[in-house]
């Protein structure tokens, strides 16, 4: 039964979300070097065509590796709108305050881009000519193959647009409610994908490098940025930055710090412990909104200790039905890990056993 009463709270995020974003669109189009594979390439030679000429069905015309700084440039333009943006409609959705910055810095790449491609046009016989050596048996299928050069000169484009996300009025059924819906869980998954190789830096070692911490900033910064578009986003964020405030200067970190930085590592490594967290901290933040030093997520998230958690698996019995069972997982891992005795609890009478309380944010 569908429940009649207007979901007022998604408009208003829509609306929201598409007057504070702006939607980046990277329209690079590189010339391939590769032409159809024809049936008259196969009796050149004796032989088979080397793997490095011939691939799916196409044979290379032009060494790839010349080819190859034009995906680097549109590979840095996606992590600088990835570092602070997410993805959306083929595009990148970033916040509006950061994207006159991030319009500069895509129009100096795609200036350099249209620089590397006019240095390549000038030496594009060369790279014929050297190809064709590196293959004599094959180089008349590859010359018979080769496209003028102003041709190629229009395989080449670089450009980026940045755009406003505005639903069409002619439109009878508008699916952007839906896509935006979608946004947070995006996010938390890049956020997965970007912290991906934190687990080395922490299992085996008794202490963190600080080699390491920049993948945590880069995280926080990510998060940061869109804390606005998905409320549980903010729990994550300001877990992290307390976290990185409370570390020394200088040196590694180890002891509590580290342990801290391990249950962080585990968190931002998964998508949906991450939404779990936040939706966890944001319920009991309503439960109790109002604390002598500032609502519940705030406390939740201050510097954690063993016996925090003990006390905290007496105290609050209602704290376990805000988040799944799966994530006793990840905290009775997190305990294990730790291998630390827990202070000494003074006599009480006997109560119903309740689950233990290990959750540090």
């Amino acid at each position: 039964m569908t429940d009649p009463t207007p979901d007022t709270t998604t408009c208003a995020d829509v609306l929201r979300l598409t007057e504070q974003m702006t939607l980046f669109r990277i329209d690079f189009r590189i010339w391939s070097g590769r032409k159809q594979l024809r049936a008259e390439d196969l009796h050149l030679g004796t032989e088979r065509p080397p793997e490095d000429l011939v691939s799916l069905g196409s044979k290379k015309v032009c060494n790839p590796e010349a080819l190859r700084v034009f995906h680097r440039h549109k590979k840095q333009l996606e992590r600088e709108l990835l570092a602070v943006g997410t993805r959306f409609l083929g595009g990148y959705l970033v916040p509006d305050r950061l994207a006159a910055d991030l319009q500069t810095s895509a129009a100096t790449i795609s200036a350099e881009a249209q620089v590397d491609a006019e240095r390549f046009l000038t030496d594009y016989d060369r790279h014929i000519d050297a190809w064709c050596a590196a293959y004599p048996d094959w180089s008349a299928a590859i010359r018979r193959a080769v496209d003028p050069v102003e041709q190629v000169r229009r395989q080449f484009r670089f450009r980026v647009q940045a755009l406003r996300i505005e639903s069409s009025p002619v439109v009878s059924a508008d699916t952007l409610i839906d896509d935006l819906k979608d946004v947070g869980e995006t996010i938390f998954t890049e956020v997965e994908q970007l912290a991906r190789g934190l687990e080395h830096s922490f299992v085996g070692q008794a202490q963190l490098s600080r080699r390491a911490l920049g993948t945590f900033r880069r995280v926080h910064e990510k998060l940061d940025a869109l804390s606005f578009v998905d409320r549980r986003i903010d729990p994550v964020v300001t877990a992290i930055r307390q976290w990185l405030a409370r570390l020394p200067a200088t040196g590694p970190i180890e002891g509590q710090p580290f342990l801290e930085g391990w249950a962080l590592m585990r968190l931002v490594s998964d998508a949906e412990t991450m939404a779990r967290h936040g939706a966890g901290l944001l319920a009991l933040d309503a439960l109790m909104p109002l604390h002598d030093n500032g609502p519940a997520s705030a406390t939740a998230v201050s510097s954690p200790t063993i016996a925090d958690n003990h006390n905290a698996g007496e105290s609050s019995c209602d704290f376990d039905a805000l988040f799944e069972a799966t994530n006793t997982d990840f905290v009775d891992t997190a305990a294990d890990a730790t291998a630390l005795p827990l202070p000494a609890q003074p006599a009480a009478a006997p109560t119903e056993p309740t689950a233990a309380q290990d959750f540090w944010f």
